[in-house]
């Protein structure tokens, strides 16, 4: 149904009580830390009578017009009701149905206007875009600025697991199609038999019709996720979730943001959502909380650099060899920034005096000693630390606030102190460089120490 976006939304002004969870928001899309996933509401184009309507909205009012479908007053239109009515009735095959789409969303490719919700969002530093809808909108929002991106769909019809990226190492945004993409309209997913079909390729045992699974166990590793334009009455969307958050559900934070003139969820909906996903409803529409969030956006860099997400709950100590282990140093650092923490190295020593007795006062100061471990670690001419080892394992006790948790950085015949703590991570002390799960081993270990810092802040 065509949906009014111009004018601020219904419901009353979150005002300064929502201003801590819009930063938080911006900080995470600002260090490139959050997933956005985009509803049908979100894809909106003024239609034939100059109103902000969901493209697959459109599509579905093509389809009835071309089809001559009456519909009563109590009946949807929307895409995948209209198409799986077509199919009840046998007017039309999946085949046909999913050339129709393809061709309706070529044509508007060119044409259409886009509301400029979706210009802004594309500005933003997402990590990740997941699109329910089969156009290529975001990427030719991309393309319009020489933005680099890689670009994936799901297919339907023959479903793979050709998707190759390394996250680690590549910093381009993803955008995911997640029902196909118009340019391949086999990949379509369309009717409710297709949503159901859909869900159980992607749970069932075949590794090569799931989803990839380097992109879903990339989401705990971006811990704010955005969910635009949904309508969370829609019976799908539980399967789905549960899907896409099978192993990760309690390492994100989602927040959901639905259209003006959308329904809104009901109670016994929002409590399922929130009990299974942790999902926040906020009582602000889509076009007005990214107003709100562009202008914390910007204001961001009206701050002091390096100002912290959140306010430090706690400090953290890192003892490294800071010349032979920098590589494993940088590529934990890189995760751990996204903690309520302050982190502090060996380097911090600089001008402060004597080392020991600056490392004895840091080790009254911090929560957490986290020493990166390797064979360069143990070495007495770089690691000023050594002689404190025995001591600092022997003061590792979490539950009064002091927690020492080892990193195995690389391989090595571990012993002594360190070597006893029921706290090295990984738990079942494999190297992390080298182990070809560097990615799963960091995520899990800076998860631990979230959990643990979140715990801190209760006690």
């Amino acid at each position: 149904m065509p949906i009014e976006m111009i004018q601020p939304a219904g419901g009353p002004d979150p005002g300064d009580a929502n201003k801590e969870v819009f930063q938080t928001i911006a900080r995470k899309v600002k260090d490139g830390a959050a997933v956005l996933f985009l509803g049908p509401g979100a894809v909106v184009a003024k239609d034939e009578k100059g109103n902000w309507t969901p493209l697959t909205d459109m599509c579905a009012a093509y389809l009835v017009r071309k089809y001559k479908l009456q519909l009563s007053d109590n009946e949807e239109c929307t895409l995948p009701y209209v198409a799986s009515l077509l199919r009840v009735r046998n007017l039309s095959t999946d085949n046909v149905l999913q050339e129709e789409v393809g061709r309706f969303y070529a044509e508007q490719s060119g044409k259409c206007e886009l509301h400029p919700v979706l210009e802004q969002l594309v500005d933003l530093r997402f990590r990740i875009i997941i699109n329910t809808t089969p156009d290529n909108f975001v990427t030719q929002l991309y393309d319009q600025v020489a933005a680099p991106y890689h670009a994936d769909f799901y297919n339907y019809y023959k479903p793979g697991s050709g998707f190759n990226f390394d996250f680690e190492k590549d910093p381009r945004v993803v955008v995911y199609n997640l029902f196909g993409t118009y340019k391949k309209p086999e990949s379509l997913v369309l009717t409710y038999k297709h949503q159901l079909n859909y869900i159980k390729k992607i749970v069932g045992e075949q590794q090569n019709e799931r989803l990839p699974d380097v992109l879903t166990n990339a989401f705990k590793d971006f811990r704010c996720h955005l969910f635009l334009g949904f309508d969370f009455e829609d019976w799908n969307l539980r399967l789905l979730l549960d899907t896409l958050y099978k192993n990760v559900r309690d390492n994100i934070q989602p927040f959901s943001y639905p259209s003006k003139g959308e329904r809104e969820a009901d109670s016994e909906t929002k409590v399922f959502f929130q009990g299974e996903f942790g999902m926040q409803f906020d009582r602000v529409d889509l076009d007005t909380f990214v107003a709100r969030l562009m202008e914390e956006y910007n204001n961001l860099d009206n701050q002091p650099s390096g100002a912290p997400a959140e306010k430090p709950r706690a400090e953290i100590l890192i003892l490294h060899n800071e010349a032979a282990d920098k590589d494993g140093y940088d590529l934990l650092i890189k995760h751990l920034r996204a903690l309520p923490a302050q982190f502090y190295t060996l380097a911090d020593a600089t001008g402060q005096g004597d080392v020991e007795s600056w490392l004895r006062g840091m080790l009254e100061r911090c929560q957490v000693v986290l020493p990166l471990l390797s064979v360069d670690f143990f070495d007495e001419k770089n690691n000023p630390a050594l002689p404190l080892l025995e001591e600092i394992a022997r003061k590792n006790n979490p539950r009064k606030r002091f927690l020492v948790m080892p990193v195995l950085l690389k391989s090595l015949a571990l012993d002594g102190p360190l070597a006893q703590l029921g706290t090295i991570r990984p738990p079942d002390k494999t190297p992390v460089l080298g182990s070809a799960n560097e990615s799963l081993y960091i995520s899990e270990t800076v998860e631990s120490l979230r959990k643990y810092i979140e715990n801190l802040a209760r006690t």
